[in-house]
């Protein structure tokens, strides 16, 4: 849309502030409440286990007055759904590395899943840190803590504020309510 302006245009930098302005004015109007309501009575039943937990984040993220949701993904597809849902606030999709082994050649996933995005709406990946621990559920911890540091890092929550987290543990997927530290 700003292409034109902004690669040939006078005044580059003052269209791309512009613009800028009137997309988060355009947001703000936007009732998410609504748009969650109608997305839920569109989508066919029943949900998938996968679009089911997406929904159930996105609601209770608007029910926690959450200030982030925070998604645990290896390939983004998670991630991806609950962005579906349009929630009101951010979302932190922390894409883990998968380490596979064929015998003798041992590979780690790339950040393909974290490129792939940044073309969706409220989504805004990082890279987890990788962990050491023994069990999943401690690397999974240890994963979280570093993705809400990282979160108030960037401006996207402070201490004392609400944060939903969508991940899994072993074959269980989890979410919960986390208080920022």
């Amino acid at each position: 849309m700003l292409s034109g302006e902004s690669a040939a245009g006078a005044y580059p930098e003052l269209a791309v502030k512009i613009m800028s302005k009137i997309c988060i004015e355009a947001e703000s109007s936007l009732d998410y409440g609504a748009i969650f309501k109608e997305m839920i009575r569109c989508t066919p039943l029943p949900m998938s286990p996968l679009e089911s937990l997406a929904s159930s984040a996105v609601r209770t993220a608007n029910k926690a007055h959450a200030k982030l949701i925070v998604v645990l993904t290896r390939g983004g597809t998670t991630a991806k759904l609950v962005a579906k849902y349009r929630p009101a606030v951010p979302i932190l999709s922390v894409v883990v590395p998968v380490l596979t082994t064929d015998s003798f050649d041992w590979s780690i996933s790339d950040e393909t899943p974290a490129r792939h995005s940044l073309v969706y709406r409220g989504l805004i990946p990082i890279l987890a840190e990788g962990s050491a621990k023994a069990t999943d559920s401690e690397s999974t911890e240890v994963i979280l803590e570093a993705s809400l540091k990282s979160a108030v890092a960037k401006g996207l929550c402070k201490p004392g504020d609400a944060v939903v987290a969508l991940h899994r543990i072993g074959a269980a997927s989890v979410i919960k309510i986390c208080l920022v530290k």
